[in-house]
């Protein structure tokens, strides 16, 4: 099977795991030549049944450097570039098709434990301690996808990794979620 082959298949395999676990709506990424297309990211809805609204405007390629983003992967996805999970008040930042990682400031407990529990139970499920909360799945340590909650605020991390490397395990998110929540 070629690298790309197993990419696409974990791809696909990480968009049904996103989906199961309640994204609303969806924004893709475009793919780096040669490279299949991002995982779309889950998005946030409108409404909350979290009170607490955040003031603070977040800018998620400040939450991690491209060389942070390259020693996690193992590789350079390039820089960061800032755009949205489907409104502004949802920001994101994607390096390349790798690393994207999107910020939905007013998502809160109630959002996080809905988007999360479909993923509890999996054998690719794993609670990390990151933040208040966090949950992440991770499928054949290449691809993952984690949720963070921080406050109110829900952080999204998806990647999408080099299957050769396979080197995307609970240890370097808990690593890379430190470092992005460290920085809200």
């Amino acid at each position: 099977m070629t690298i790309q082959t197993r990419s696409a298949a974990a791809l696909l395999i990480l968009t049904a795991v996103v989906a199961a676990c309640g994204g609303a709506t969806a924004t893709s990424f475009p793919a780096a030549p040669g490279q299949a297309a991002a995982p779309k990211q889950a998005g946030a809805p409108a409404n909350s049944t979290d009170s607490t609204a955040s003031t603070v405007s977040i800018k998620p390629c400040a939450l991690i450097t491209q060389q942070e983003a390259t020693a996690f992967l193992g590789y350079d996805p390039g820089p960061g570039t800032a755009t949205d999970m489907g409104s502004a008040s949802s920001p994101a930042c994607a390096y390349g098709a790798s690393l994207t990682i999107g910020v939905d400031p007013n998502g809160g407990k109630t959002k996080f434990d809905s988007d999360t529990s479909t993923m509890q139970g999996s054998a690719n499920s794993h609670t990390l301690v990151v933040g208040d909360a966090c949950a992440a799945t991770i499928v054949a340590n290449a691809v993952a996808s984690m949720e963070i909650l921080k406050g109110s605020t829900i952080l999204t991390v998806n990647v999408q990794g080099d299957p050769a490397l396979q080197n995307i395990t609970a240890a370097a998110l808990t690593t890379l979620g430190t470092t992005i929540v460290g920085r809200l």
